[in-house]
């Protein structure tokens, strides 16, 4: 088992990257970038989740992954720690909520017939696995932060240079090895769903429901001072 687990953390995320690009290069070439129709709006409430929760966890891993040193020297202060987890479970948690209104979304479009709508709920419904486990860790495991930092980390860098090190990966627990490999599915499958990015980052709706909600300035207002009789 330690050995296929070993062989799939070893070669899977290179594999993931390959089918990415290769899917990526496929819709642009072939199917000339066509993309799925909008199907029912999941309203601000969720597409607002989906924008805070996104940034916050992009936030969160992409600063470890770049700065390990600085994360690790704020995770050495159990408060401070308490307090990253607990924003990051909100993020999580928030984004598991847009994730999963569109999922419905998709879902509902699939059963009315529309084309294409069970593959995009397919690859949703991996996405809403991966956060949902991704809340799991936080709630299960104490200091899943810092596990990140000086396990998955390591093991990234490692991946990049060509020189994947799995030995800290194959003896983490099962629930944070299958976070990893919904992740490495997810991205081989994003391309093939036909989604646009506004699925999963609606920043624009978000941006123009609040230009929306400001009100206009009176179009009657004076301009000027009244002149002097």
């Amino acid at each position: 088992m330690n050995t296929l687990t070993a062989m799939v953390f070893t070669y899977g995320p290179y594999f993931a990257v390959f089918g990415f690009a290769a899917a990526r290069l496929h819709r642009w070439g072939i199917l000339r970038n066509r993309l799925l129709p909008a199907v029912q709006s999941v309203g601000a409430p969720a597409e607002l989740a989906l924008v805070i929760g996104l940034v916050t966890l992009l936030t969160g891993h992409l600063t470890t992954a770049v700065a390990p040193g600085a994360m690790k020297a704020l995770l050495a202060d159990p408060d401070r720690t308490a307090v990253i987890e607990t924003i990051g479970l909100v993020g999580a948690l928030l984004f598991a909520w847009g994730v999963g209104a569109r999922l419905r979304a998709r879902l509902r479009a699939a059963r009315a017939g529309q084309p294409g709508q069970w593959r995009a709920a397919g690859v949703l419904g991996v996405l809403f696995a991966m956060c949902l486990s991704g809340v799991a860790l936080t709630v299960s495991y104490r200091w899943i932060t810092v596990w990140y930092a000086y396990i998955s980390v390591p093991y990234l860098r490692s991946l990049l240079i060509l020189e994947p090190n799995v030995d800290a990966i194959v003896a983490s627990p099962l629930l944070s090895q299958l976070h990893m490999m919904l992740f490495m599915t997810f991205l081989a499958a994003w391309p093939t769903a036909g989604l646009p990015l506004d699925e999963i980052f609606p920043l624009r709706d978000v941006a123009r429901r609040f230009a929306e909600a400001v009100p206009a300035p009176p179009s009657n207002a004076p301009t000027g001072k009244a002149g002097t009789p």
